[in-house]
């Protein structure tokens, strides 16, 4: 096989790019996405959107899904069940439709993924030729929001899969793989130096996060993150709702339901590319959008099918969003700075992180802070998957990697049952007979990481912990074992295992019962029965967006996964 192929993916208003893993290392950008017509611009990126026939089979997708259809828009909220109660509005078109087609939010978004990815390899075919999928390996890096809980991450990865992706597929997080873009290109333009602290606000179409980072090397460039990310549903979808809303409002909801649906996405899409795009804030400038079919209101600014929106009222609904980006931003800014550290400038990265207004709002509210709009802001995400990629493969060292330490945004820990100690707090009703007939606390919590520490890049937590079996000489085959890896956002983690302990992921392997009956055997004192301690190593290793869970005996690893998540955490 030739040189490794790293593709770098940002499914939400999707953007793809790619690279060979040798040479110039140069990223590709596809930004030749299939539309209708010459006139749409700036297809970096496609929108995530998808149409399907009366067959229930995908029918268009991208731009070519027409404002007359019946489409999928913003189905990736849906992959968060954790928030998705709470983002109802954005989340009603794409529940709704989910029954019409008979497909879960999951089969949807493998549905577009898997159009994107024969895209994706056609693309790569026009370079490198017919048959390169045989002379290259390939990896893949998806983006998720850092704000999505694990079970949510864990559904992209499965939709991903469904789709036909390879199974060489990496997680990282979508303001980190904005952050590695950014700073690296500003260190080729000698724009940082050692101590540099940049807040890097991914302002996208759905969520919005929040990454720190200071510089603590430029040659090579290491980064380490010095606040504890942020971040919120807040992103441009939730100004669209808020404008449709008042539109709602202005000519009456019974009206605007009759106006055909078509000509109320025409009305949105034109929001979406005329105003929301070129609105600054500046002045007393006025704006329009057309709504077809829609009666003539003089006193509401309603005439000829032409809705007028004042600035005043642009900078209602503009600020209704961008107010919570920036309580976010204040917040990250006073961590950064409760650690003793003064903040650079403010980055502003994503689809929405290119609003002109944002721009404008972040400069006043932060006039010592140096606020910046940087090149290819829309697109800096899914190049910066790639050159991650490029960055963190099986053959580099940790040194070679750009992010060299991240904070925990929350407690992990194994559960287990501790020697019984009142001193300690234990509960009469955790107390349990342990199998040398000594009393035991179960349900205790060993907390390795907590929240809030910094975890260098590639570092192992490993804890050895015990398992009492009964073995015979006589038995063959295996003992089956399972083990939990457990999770707490609480500041300060509860010592045993309460509600706020939420189960992450488990594991269940098997060891040779023969190997097992080679270690030294006791008896209970009351039962008489015969036991066997088995000692395991547990290890975990945190990543930009995922965290690797393995099992040890002996040395020799039993057990191993990205995480089958037991819940919809």
């Amino acid at each position: 096989m030739g040189l490794e192929i790293i593709v770098g993916v940002d499914f939400g208003t999707t953007g793809v790019s790619w690279a060979i893993n040798g040479g110039t290392k140069k990223v590709r950008l596809i930004d030749d996405w299939p539309k209708p017509n010459s006139s749409i611009e700036n297809t970096e990126k496609v929108p995530t959107a998808i149409s399907y026939g009366q067959d229930g089979e995908p029918y268009h997708w991208g731009y070519n899904v027409e404002s007359t259809e019946k489409s999928f828009k913003w189905f990736k909220l849906l992959l968060d069940p954790q928030r998705a109660a709470k983002d109802a509005d954005a989340i009603i078109s794409p529940k709704s439709l989910l029954g019409g087609v008979n497909k879960t939010a999951e089969q949807v978004a493998a549905d577009y993924l898997r159009l994107i990815w024969g895209y994706t390899m056609d693309d790569i075919e026009r370079s490198q030729g017919e048959g390169w999928q045989s002379r290259h390996p390939l990896r893949i890096v998806l983006t998720v929001p850092a704000i999505w809980s694990h079970a949510a991450k864990d559904r992209t990865l499965r939709a991903a899969q469904a789709a036909g992706l390879p199974e060489n597929l990496s997680l990282v997080s979508e303001p980190e793989a904005a952050a590695l873009k950014v700073l690296r290109d500003k260190n080729e333009d000698q724009a940082v130096k050692n101590g540099d602290c940049f807040v890097v606000c991914d302002a996208g179409g759905g969520t919005v996060d929040l990454i720190s980072y200071q510089v603590i090397s430029l040659v090579p460039l290491h980064l380490e993150e010095c606040a504890t990310g942020d971040g919120g549903k807040c992103g441009s979808v939730y100004l669209d709702l808020a404008f449709e809303r008042h539109i709602r409002t202005l000519v009456g909801e019974e009206q605007y339901s009759a106006i055909p649906e078509k000509r109320r996405k025409r009305m949105l899409q034109e929001f979406e590319i005329s105003v929301k795009r070129c609105f600054d804030g500046q002045g007393q400038k006025d704006y329009s959008v057309d709504l077809h079919g829609v009666k003539d209101d003089p006193g509401n600014g309603i005439d000829d099918e032409t809705i007028l929106l004042r600035s005043n009222l642009l900078r209602t609904l503009f600020d209704y969003v961008i107010n919570q980006i920036l309580n976010l931003v204040q917040s990250q800014i006073s961590e950064v700075e409760q650690a003793g550290i003064v903040v650079k400038a403010i980055l502003l990265v994503g689809g929405f992180g290119a609003s002109k207004y944002m721009y404008k709002r972040l400069r006043e509210a932060y006039s010592n802070i140096h606020t910046l709009q940087v090149n290819g802001a829309w697109s800096c995400i899914c190049t910066g998957a790639t050159q991650w990629g490029l960055e963190n493969t099986p053959n580099t060292s940790v040194s070679s990697r750009s992010v060299q330490s991240r904070i925990s945004r929350h407690n992990y820990g194994l559960c287990f049952s501790s020697l019984f100690d009142k001193i300690k707090g234990h509960l009469d009703s955790d107390r349990i007979r342990g199998t040398r007939g000594e009393w035991r606390a179960k349900d205790q919590m060993l907390w390795l990481i907590r929240k809030g520490d910094h975890i260098r890049e590639g570092h192992i937590y490993s804890k050895d912990l015990f398992f009492s079996v009964q073995v015979g000489w006589r038995d063959s085959g295996t003992e089956e074992f399972s083990s939990e890896l457990y999770y707490c956002a609480d500041a300060v983690p509860p010592s045993r295992k309460e509600p706020s302990v939420q189960l992450l992921c488990e594991v269940e392997y098997g060891v040779d019962k023969d190997k097992l009956w080679l270690e030294q055997s006791y008896k209970n004192p009351q039962t008489k029965e015969k036991w066997r301690d088995a000692t395991f190593t547990f290890k975990f290793v945190p990543g930009s967006a995922s965290i690797v869970f393995s099992v040890f005996y002996q040395e020799e690893q039993v057990a191993y996964t990205r995480a089958k998540y037991a819940n919809d955490s």
